[in-house]
């Protein structure tokens, strides 16, 4: 009789090690798979940061495309093709349209893209309404007759709306 309480220590003391085996790996399960979803949630909060860099960057380039359109639309058609104007003025020209072509190129290397608008319905999530115009030519209310100021978008978000005239 006395080798059954050694052997029932034995057993207690060999359960209790079970049972530490047991917590100790599932608490180091706990722990690995927190790291994996810490890893992950960074990998995110960095991705969102770099996001929020290249829109303020993007930010700041803005009116520097939106002034190379403006002055692209005040350049007479025979200059841009090159058609007519001194040989000096014809190379401003094209270098003037490179450098803008440069820039669009840039805008879309980093997934920005211009949001086309004309001759589609006013969509409010994507343009921003400047004037309403009566215009036989489109019989429709509210589609895009002119584009005033382009807008962006990176991905699905919009960087800035497209700022329109529309039809009434």
């Amino acid at each position: 009789m006395q080798e059954e309480p050694i052997l029932t220590t034995e057993n207690n003391e060999l359960d209790e090690c079970k049972k530490q085996r047991d917590e100790y790996l599932n608490n180091w399960k706990r722990a690995t798979a927190d790291l994996i979803n810490y890893k992950k949630d960074e990998m995110e909060r960095l991705a969102m940061i770099g996001n929020y860099a290249k829109e303020s960057m993007i930010f700041k380039i803005l009116p520097i495309i939106d002034n190379f359109y403006l002055a692209e639309k005040q350049l007479p058609e025979k200059l841009k093709s090159g058609q007519e104007g001194t040989a000096q003025s014809i190379e401003w020209t094209r270098g003037f349209l490179q450098i803008q072509k440069q820039i669009e190129e840039f805008f879309k290397k980093e997934g920005i893209e211009a949001i086309e608008v004309l001759g589609q319905q006013f969509d409010p999530n994507n343009m921003e309404v400047i004037s309403e115009i009566s215009n036989p030519q489109y019989p429709i209310a509210n589609v895009v007759i002119e584009e005033l100021q382009k807008g962006y978008k990176m991905g699905s978000k919009v960087l800035r709306p497209t700022k329109v005239s529309i039809s009434k």
